[in-house]
């Protein structure tokens, strides 16, 4: 199997999980894609920088960090996670869309209630679909750390939810 190969195969496997992780921190679609598809055109681009292979998901989700933060950084905006648009549900009935979208609704209000590593953190588990050894590697954090962060920011984000 060649190099061409072997990409094909880390873009299959990787690109729903940076498109997850993109979606949570753009609203639009069309948006996340675009973003996404940069993501792998900087990989590409940068695949020399690469030392170890074995981290090939964490250094992929730190250029999709840097992609999302330059596209907020060129509009002079910040990650507007109140708005992030979420994985729509394929034709839902009209009272599955009003239950979906109010359950957003609520999910949204309790992450902004958390602070933006903590947000990061459930952005980077849950829509990236990362272990906490890869996160730790992402954000520059031990594995012990991001387990305690995320397990205290669950906590928070349940008794918030609960209260509604």
């Amino acid at each position: 199997m060649g190099q061409a190969d072997d990409y094909t195969d880390l873009y299959r496997e990787y690109l729903p999980r940076i498109l997850n992780f993109v979606r949570l921190r753009v609203d639009g679609e069309d948006l996340a894609q675009d973003l996404a598809a940069a993501v792998f055109e900087r990989a590409v681009a940068k695949q020399h920088t690469l030392r170890d292979p074995a981290a090939f998901g964490a250094w992929l989700f730190r250029i999709a960090r840097n992609v999302v933060a330059g596209y907020y950084r060129k509009r002079r905006l910040t990650v507007p996670l109140d708005h992030a648009s979420a994985h729509p549900v394929a034709n839902p009935s009209p009272p599955e869309a009003v239950m979906h979208q109010e359950e957003l609704r609520q999910v949204r209000e309790a992450l902004a209630q958390l602070s933006e590593r903590e947000q990061e953190i459930i952005q980077l588990k849950f829509g990236g679909g990362l272990g906490n050894q890869e996160i730790a590697e992402v954000m520059g954090l031990r594995a012990g750390h991001v387990a305690v962060i995320l397990y205290r920011a669950l906590r928070k984000l349940r008794a918030d939810l609960e209260k509604e």
